[in-house]
């Protein structure tokens, strides 16, 4: 690996500016070489990216955590991630999500309310950040007045990625309140049981792995992940469609005249901006990918956004079609590590918009939107003037 990077996509902060980045490195040199975490490829082009993320036997998703230990399902390979996986994966059915909607749906209108009676507020804060939070909360059977301090821990792991030692001390401690968090739920279901087919913590606690039981320290492992990785991503997706959905007038009013085309316009702003810009992988053999030579232990940049504005993918790429069909844009994964819980934060999109569609007949920019830093892409403040339905 050369230490000298081809580019760093975190220079470029400014959204246009950063897109425009990855498409001419994407173009120059689809492998690109960069100087983080001690130097890696990312994989630019979207044919790698789907070759490389469909194959955990050549490019290991199990070999690059960020902390001493592994956090199942999402950092283990096979075949022990498809026992974790699945055990899950019946938590996350249409089944589960028809009975988690109405929940979802009560709280978008409770956090609406007051900010369109007001006529004005800040979209991301109010209603983006908070909703998938909660929705989380539902889902694990959790207080919802958790939320706010789950949000916070969760943000900060976000940091781990940093090459500032502060903001890597305050990923660590992130990391470590959620970990005794998830030991406090354990404890809980413990002493205060329910049915492991009603409950993800008390389902962990009556799986058997291998033929035994998990301890204590890789439930509260498998529960972080959850807990972290369980609304973030929704956060800033709901947020960039709300976003652009201000500043497009025209888009707004297409969608309010039917509210069955929210579901293809948002994997259309999935693709566009897609809320987890990289994830890593690590090279278990000496390989090749994308035509270039990748040593095993290689650390590699899988980049889901630059895979989604790949023009060789997608026509137009850099444009919004709302109804772009077909649209097998990679921003929950591709292959067995694909985003667990992709049908919830679509569930969570699709009630955010039409609750928000409901409640008003019009919403525009206030001021100027503030975005998240690399390698997030959402929206941190979204002020805007709402217009209530009449």
């Amino acid at each position: 690996m050369a230490t000298l990077p081809d580019w760093d996509p975190t220079i470029e902060q400014d959204v246009p500016a950063r897109y425009a980045q990855m498409a001419d490195q994407r173009a120059r040199c689809p492998m690109a070489r960069a100087g983080r975490h001690g130097g890696q490829w990312d994989v630019l082009r979207y044919a790698d990216v789907i070759e490389a993320a469909g194959d955990p036997d050549r490019f290991s998703n199990g070999l690059q955590s960020r902390y001493a230990k592994p956090m199942p399902p999402l950092e283990y390979d096979p075949p022990e991630h498809r026992d974790y996986r699945r055990m899950l994966a019946v938590f996350f059915t249409p089944k589960r999500m028809a009975e988690l909607e109405p929940i979802v749906r009560r709280n978008a209108r409770e956090l609406l309310a007051p900010m369109v009676a007001a006529g004005r507020g800040d979209l991301a804060q109010g209603y983006s950040y908070p909703l998938p939070a909660l929705g989380l909360c539902a889902l694990l059977n959790i207080d919802g007045n958790s939320w706010g301090q789950i949000k916070e821990w969760s943000e900060h792991t976000l940091l781990k990625d940093s090459e500032d030692p502060a903001e890597e001390a305050i990923a660590d401690a992130g990391h470590a309140r959620i970990i005794e968090y998830a030991h406090t739920m354990i404890a809980d279901r413990r002493a205060n049981p329910l049915h492991p087919e009603e409950d993800i913590a008390s389902a962990l606690l009556a799986a058997r792995v291998g033929g035994e039981a998990m301890d204590d320290d890789t439930i509260a492992r498998t529960l972080r992940i959850l807990i972290s990785a369980g609304h973030n991503s929704t956060t800033s997706a709901i947020g960039n469609m709300v976003l652009y959905l201000a500043e497009n007038p025209d888009a707004q009013a297409w969608l309010r005249a039917d509210l069955s085309r929210i579901s293809a316009a948002s994997e259309e702003i999935l693709r566009a901006d897609t809320p987890v810009q990289e994830m890593p992988r690590v090279a278990t053999r000496d390989t090749t990918l994308g035509g270039c030579p990748v040593k095993a232990g290689d650390r590699l940049g899988m980049f889901w956004a630059a895979a989604n504005r790949d023009p060789e993918a997608f026509p137009e790429p850099d444009k919004i079609i709302l109804d772009r069909k077909p649209n097998r844009h990679v921003a929950f994964g591709h292959g067995i590590h694909t985003c667990l819980g992709a049908p919830m934060a679509r569930m969570e999109m699709r009630v955010a918009m039409e609750e928000l569609f409901a409640l008003t007949s019009h919403f525009a920019l206030e001021a100027p939107a503030k975005r998240a830093r690399f390698h997030r892409m959402g929206v941190v403040n979204l002020p805007l003037v709402l217009e209530a339905a009449k």
